[in-house]
């Protein structure tokens, strides 16, 4: 009977322990990764952004949240700034399907970020789609992870819409800086002629020979000196102008003689005949707001109505008031509005004037009709021409002190 060798036992028994070590550390290994796997899906269906693996034209591997936004009513179009740009998509998996192979024909490597919003909602989502191809063996894929960024995207907004907003003011009043120093200078014009009248009036061999025409010239230069009072009254701009009880019927009437010279002018100049038809109420409800802001409104409105007709025509100015609002209108018989840039005309810098306008004037008219409770909307006349329509609440009279 042969008998083991307790060399070859103890080799035996150390190859023994090393096997159950290796098993015990394979077992720990295999419960990391088991814990590391779980808590990547777990993070994976947990996180509020959408995550899917795509391969040439198929969906590999997608989380809940993915399937979630899949769901969505489309359709999806690619915003750049505020345009939408490119075709629509009925839903996002049709966008991830498109930027993936977008990325795959790419020769630089990195993160490719677009934005997408719904067109048709009611209140429309705003996704960031980020996509970037998979390294290594697998180069046909791409990760793509979308988020919900709509509340980002209107503080974006409402953020460029304060820069715009103060890029207008600073501009306004760098113009009405410029608008004071021309009417200063006119004022001591005027002044120096009306002076110069009066000597020759005084002079009564003068006097006698063109009474008529000096008194003719001094009404001129009186007048005249009036519309540059009323030009300085109007260059005086305050942001936060304070509210205060309007008649409109003064403000139009103000703005009426203001714009009435340029308006003189142009027509001399371009041989078409324009006219200035103004039918006002002697008085209307007072409305709330600021004289002076209303009154740069309209005569922005006159100005325009009068580039607005080329070949002549007359501008119609109306105002009365109906129940507890208050109305004007402002139409002329020109070329109108494209009805594509309706939806846009009180937009920031939005101009149908090309490099001759700079888009401010109707944005802030709408800014200071709005902040005074009224609205302001613009329109193609059935004729022929634009029509904006101007309606203010009736402002209430202040309580009066009871005498004690």
């Amino acid at each position: 009977m042969s008998t083991e060798s307790p060399g070859l036992l103890r080799k035996y028994r150390d190859l023994l322990m090393k096997h159950a070590a290796l098993v015990t550390k394979l077992e720990e290994r295999t419960t990391l990764h088991v814990s590391t796997f779980r808590l990547s899906s777990w993070a994976l269906e947990t996180s509020d952004s959408a995550l899917a693996v795509l391969r040439t034209g198929r969906m590999v591997l997608a989380n809940s949240r993915w399937h979630d936004l899949c769901r969505l009513r489309g359709p999806w179009r690619r915003i750049d700034g505020r345009e939408h740009t490119g075709p629509e998509h009925a839903s996002l998996r049709e966008v991830g399907l498109t930027e993936a192979e977008a990325v795959l024909t790419r020769t630089d490597e990195g993160t490719h970020i677009m934005r997408y919003r719904q067109t048709r909602a009611a209140e429309p989502l705003v996704l960031e789609v980020r996509t970037e191809r998979v390294a290594g063996p697998a180069g046909g894929e791409v990760l793509v992870l979308a988020r919900d960024v709509t509340v980002q995207a209107l503080a974006e907004e409402e953020l460029e819409r304060a820069r715009s907003t103060e890029v207008e003011r600073a501009q306004i009043r760098a113009l009405g800086e410029l608008a004071a120093g021309i009417a200063h200078d006119l004022r001591n014009t005027l002044n120096a002629m009306r002076l110069r009248l009066e000597m020759l009036q005084r002079d009564t061999v003068i006097a006698q020979q063109s009474q008529r025409h000096l008194d003719a010239l001094s009404r001129i230069v009186s007048d005249a000196n009036g519309r540059v009072g009323r030009l300085q009254d109007f260059t005086r701009y305050k942001s936060g102008s304070t509210v205060e009880l309007v008649q409109l019927v003064e403000v139009v009437r103000d703005a009426v003689d203001i714009a009435r010279g340029g308006i003189e002018h142009r027509a001399q100049h371009t041989g078409k005949p324009l006219d200035l038809h103004v039918e006002l109420p002697e008085r209307l409800p007072l409305v709330a707001g600021s004289a002076m802001e209303l009154r740069y409104v309209v005569i922005n409105l006159l100005i325009n109505a009068r580039d607005a007709m080329p070949q002549g025509g007359t501008i119609h100015v109306r105002a009365g008031h109906r129940a507890k609002a208050v109305w004007l209108t402002v139409e002329d018989e020109g070329t109108g509005i494209p009805e594509e840039h309706l939806p846009n005309l009180f937009q920031p810098f939005f101009t149908t004037k090309g490099e001759k306008g700079t888009g401010l004037g109707l944005s802030m008219a709408h800014g200071v009709v709005t902040r005074a409770g009224g609205t302001l909307t613009a329109a193609n006349r059935p004729e022929k021409g634009a029509v904006f329509t101007f309606r203010f609440p009736v402002a209430k009279a202040p309580a009066r002190r009871k005498a004690r």
